[in-house]
Parts: C-alpha cells; sequence; structure tokens
C-alpha cells in the first residue's frame, strides 16, 4: 500500500471516532438528528447568513451549508470532510448530507470507506434490503446502509466523480418533512395566480408613483 493511501485511510480511521459510539444512527460526529438548527449552528460555528428558509408552510423547511475550512492537501490527517447540508423541519434536523474531499479519499476502495464505518455503526443491512435515500443524486450508487427503526445511514458513490457521501436521516422527520415540501409546492401552485396578480399591480402601482415623482419634480422646475 503507498504511503498516500496509506494515509488517506489513517486520517479517516482517527477521525471515525468523533462520529459518535457504535451503532448510534442517529448521530454524525457532534450532529445529532432533532437537534435544533441553534444547536447545530453553534456546534459546525457556521454561519446564521447561511441558513436559507426553503418553505414557510405548512411546515418550516430550513437548509444550512457548512463547508470545512481550508487545510493543506499534504496533511495526511486533515479532515476528509469537504461539506454538510443540514436539512431541518420545523426547526428539528431531519438529514444530514456529508460530502468527503475526493483528494482526501482518492485511491481508496469502497470496501475500505465502508470498513470504517462498519466500526461505528455494526455490519451494514443485506443488498437486497437497501432503500434509496431522497436526497441520493440520481448517478449516485448505494454501497453501504445501516438501519434502525427510527433512521438510516448510506454511503453512496458519485458515479462519474468517484466522490463519496454519507447521508443520515430521521425516518420519522423526513417523511414529514417530503409531504411538507410537497404541499408546500401544491399550495404554492394553487396560489400562483394570486401572487402574480398582486405582483402586476404593485408593478402598476410603483410605476404610476414613480410618474408622480417625475412629474411633480418637473412642474416644480418647469420655466415657459
Amino acid at each position: 500500500m503507498n504511503s498516500a493511501r496509506a494515509g488517506c485511510i489513517t486520517a479517516l480511521l482517527i477521525l471515525s471516532p468523533q462520529l459518535g459510539s457504535t451503532q448510534d444512527l442517529t448521530r454524525y460526529r457532534d450532529y445529532a438528528l432533532e437537534s435544533s438548527l441553534g444547536s447545530v449552528i453553534a456546534a459546525s460555528r457556521a454561519r446564521v447568513a447561511d441558513v436559507k428558509t426553503l418553505h414557510e408552510r405548512p411546515a418550516k423547511i430550513q437548509e444550512l451549508e457548512w463547508r470545512a475550512p481550508y487545510a493543506s492537501s499534504t496533511d495526511p490527517v486533515a479532515d476528509p470532510v469537504r461539506g454538510i447540508v443540514f436539512a431541518f423541519c420545523d426547526d428539528a434536523l431531519y438529514q444530514l448530507v456529508v460530502t468527503y474531499d475526493r483528494d482526501r479519499t482518492k485511491g481508496l476502495t469502497d470496501g475500505e470507506i465502508i470498513e470504517s464505518l462498519n466500526a461505528l455503526y455494526g455490519d451494514p443491512v443485506l443488498r437486497s434490503a437497501r432503500n434509496r435515500p431522497p436526497a441520493a443524486l440520481p448517478d449516485a450508487v448505494v454501497l453501504a446502509q445501516w438501519d434502525s427503526a427510527a433512521s438510516s445511514l448510506t454511503l453512496l458513490r458519485d458515479a462519474y466523480s468517484m466522490e463519496f457521501r454519507l447521508v443520515l436521516v430521521s425516518k420519522a422527520l423526513s417523511t414529514r418533512a417530503r409531504n411538507a415540501i410537497r404541499d408546500a409546492a401544491r399550495l404554492d401552485a394553487l396560489e400562483a395566480p394570486r401572487r402574480e396578480l398582486e405582483a402586476r399591480k404593485k408593478e402598476i402601482a410603483d410605476a404610476a408613483d414613480a410618474r408622480d415623482k417625475i412629474r411633480t419634480t418637473n412642474k416644480g422646475a418647469f420655466r415657459p
């Protein structure tokens, strides 16, 4: 095994204990499912300005993207995580998607990545029992999955870029969030004509106000 590959595996194994206790499928490192947005911001040191509110009703759906600070590519024990996207439903964390830096996983086999996770979460479910998570991209390959009654953890690899992702999902909250997102899309479609009409009325009113201001200015300055 060459030194670069050995260094990548060492980095994964050294950092692995931060993920959570063995077979605890409710946590990833310092982040626990159902945590509040505020607690995740505090733990990750992310910026409040990076929070995006995707929907306000029937449930508040928010997203926070955290990116790892720069680290030298020559550091053999640098954190392999490039970034994490956290998703919240009514201020409760229901999903997180971890993206690993390709430079720090280069040369590692699927089996070696799975082995590092096995030490934390136990044996994955059989291939026939795997379920593709909603957050998986169309070209992502499901490599392994760990499952419990309350949550699931899925290791994915992009078929083209060879980028690894880890998706942790609360089953109950994820179902609630998906239903809320679907209902929000339906409500948006129903309300679209009214919002379009209101926007048009505002546009006409703003244009009229602008014309009145110009007229008032020009009237006061006009000299025959």
